[in-house]
């Protein structure tokens, strides 16, 4: 088992994918480790560091990933440079796929079995595994000293002969992973700490740290998937603009930390609110990297507007690269723990664990990943037949998965026929009594106007007919005897309209 460490060679980045003690701990289970040259420099690991560790170091990128069973990165390779890996190689580490559908289909067909630990699920076994956490939460206190190095003033009150010092005020908008941080971070500084959130439930654990939590009445929580917000509407979306606004002006320092996975980053601070801010104030876009959550935000770059600084650095986690790695190496390490049969020393892949099904993308040759296979499909229809349209074929399952909803109840009823009948029953058949649930059938009375003009509506009648229907679903025997009165239109019709006691001899 062979496992390879690559030299990152994205602009800026300074991480490593192994550490010493992760490169010990791969030995230990009976890998053989081989670091590209320089790949722990930006880290300030020697080679000679990893040499002790158990690990030999490839003076080339291809020697370093001859007959590798495993390749270790940061930052996504180009697929061309994975030859010489052994077939169906496991590549694993921070992929970043969305918007990046050519270069996964690249790495399918460079025959690697691709793993993105950004969508490690959010579950408990998976915690020590979770690279967004572990590095998020370095970003939020990165953010805070990056903030702190261009801010003109002390963060703490001060009390001296001269006179009181007041403190700074940071406001952090967003609570997740970076944002606490960031706001245990300011807080520890001294600085006077408020925050916000869309997610209601972070309210708790802002003020847990000392910090203010704000939020606009109109908002009551939108909470999403997976641990992140969903996206508001549009009055949910001014009602917050205009909580920020008012707020956002009496700051020194300004943390944005809001990021949906496989969006761009949602505007939450307009060129106004800038200006609005004091000369010296600094604002810190931790989203920069897709876009910014700040309207002048420039990715990659630090500008300033009429006073007030913007940082939109894209790889704050990598300004401290020697934490960020130790902590990213163990999450790595910590998931190929699981990949590896202890007793025979070698990989033992559970293709079917939910940990792997989530995380890879590629395999076989093929795009896998439920997110990305129908993007993968319609790149390959395409080149196929340029004419073809791929965003159709999306629509035959949506009809499917409809179908089977409806087909539920009842796993014998046929799509077509199953919807017409259903339809009319439920219509006339929702009150379980004559007397308590009539009226909350109205469609029912509709249904016999329409069939006969001169029929009254009825509210007993329909009463037979969900009690029979009731019945035959609890009991399936009684089918036949319970269809029978519900297939007589006409007895239905003339106890509503000229019979008053034919409901009564329907409710034997």
């Amino acid at each position: 088992m062979k496992i390879a460490v690559l030299r990152e060679r994205f602009e800026g980045e300074s991480r490593v994918a192994a550490t010493p003690e992760t490169v010990a701990k791969y030995v230990a289970l009976g890998g053989q480790v081989v670091i590209e040259a320089g790949a722990g420099s930006g880290s300030r690991i020697s080679d000679e560091q990893y040499t002790e560790a158990g690990a030999t170091i490839g003076a080339t990128t291809a020697a370093t990933l001859k007959g590798a069973d495993i390749v270790l990165c940061v930052r996504r390779p180009a697929a061309s440079t994975l030859n010489g890996v052994n077939t169906g190689a496991l590549l694993i580490g921070a992929l970043d796929p969305y918007g990046n559908d050519k270069d996964i289909d690249a790495l399918a067909k460079a025959g690697v079995a691709a793993v993105s630990m950004e969508f490690m699920p959010r579950i408990t076994r998976a915690q020590v595994m979770d690279i967004l956490s572990s590095q998020a939460n370095l970003a939020g206190y990165q953010a805070v000293i990056e903030a702190v190095g261009v801010f003109d003033r002390a963060l703490p009150m001060m009390m001296t002969a001269a006179g009181t010092v007041r403190p700074a005020k940071a406001f952090v908008m967003g609570a997740g992973v970076a944002g606490l941080q960031a706001i245990a971070t300011a807080k520890r500084l001294g600085a006077v700490v408020s925050a916000t959130d869309v997610r209601a439930a972070a309210g708790e654990q802002v003020e847990s740290l000392g910090a203010k939590f704000i939020m606009t009445d109109a908002l009551k929580d939108a909470s999403g998937t997976g641990g992140y917000a969903r996206e508001l509407t549009k009055d949910e979306q001014a009602a917050q603009a205009e909580l920020v606004a008012g707020h956002i002006s009496k700051q020194d320092i300004v943390i944005t930390t809001a990021l949906i996975p496989g969006r761009p980053a949602p505007k939450l601070v307009t060129k106004a609110m800038v200006e609005s801010m004091a000369p010296g104030s600094v604002i810190v876009d931790l989203a920069a990297e897709r876009g910014g959550n700040v309207e002048l935000t420039q990715p990659g770059k630090v500008v300033t507007h009429k006073g007030v600084t913007i940082i939109g650095y894209t790889n704050l986690a990598g300004h401290i690269p020697t934490t960020a790695s130790q902590l990213y190496a163990r999450n790595l390490l910590a998931f190929i723990d699981t990949l590896v049969d202890k007793k025979e020393k070698k990989l033992a892949i559970n293709w079917d664990d939910e940990l792997v099904k989530a995380t890879v993308l590629t395999r076989d040759g093929a795009v896998v990943h439920p997110n990305f296979a129908p993007a993968a499909a319609a790149l390959a229809d395409v080149a196929h037949d340029p004419e073809a349209k791929p965003a159709p074929a999306k629509k035959p399952a949506a009809r499917k998965a409809s179908t089977k909803a409806d087909l539920a109840p009842d796993p014998e009823a046929k799509p077509a026929a199953a919807k017409k009948p259903a339809a009319r029953k439920s219509a006339t058949a929702k009150p379980a009594t004559a007397k308590s649930a009539a009226p909350k059938s109205a469609a029912a009375p509709k249904g016999d106007v329409a069939h006969d003009p001169e029929a009254k509506p009825a509210r007993k009648a329909p009463a037979k007919k969900p009690a029979a229907k009731a019945a035959a679903e609890a009991h399936p025997q009684a089918d036949a005897p319970a269809k029978a009165p519900a297939t007589k239109r006409p007895a239905a019709r003339k106890p509503a309209a000229k019979k008053p006691a034919a409901p009564e001899g329907g409710d034997k």
